[in-house]
């Protein structure tokens, strides 16, 4: 992953913050920060989507990466004939799947 990709998931969870502090400024409800925990203050549905919301695109920080090595290894698979990825399918699942079933678990 590079350096963009890390800097477009921050400028997301700087959004989502945003997000919450303008819908709080007009509904008038005092929320805590996300991931911050303030016992004083409304933690409502709203807040918990926008902390759930937060904690996924943070999550995408290491997922991105695996993501980008399983296509290498179904591009490396596929080039070696061991699995036969068609036009629209997608190396990373097919890399997945072939290394599952490697293992019996697929």
């Amino acid at each position: 992953m590079n350096r963009d990709d890390k800097q477009q998931i921050e400028r997301g969870i700087e959004l989502l913050k945003l997000c919450q502090r303008l819908q709080s400024e007009k509904d008038g409800i005092d929320r805590p920060e996300p991931s911050v925990v303030d016992q004083t203050k409304t933690l409502d549905e709203f807040a918990r989507d926008i902390g759930s919301a937060i904690s996924y695109m943070a999550a995408l920080n290491k997922l991105m990466p695996m993501a980008l090595r399983l296509e290498t290894l179904g591009r490396k698979l596929d080039e070696e004939g061991k699995i036969n990825v068609v036009v629209g399918a997608d190396y990373a699942e097919a890399a997945l799947g072939f290394v599952l079933a490697e293992h019996g678990l697929g």
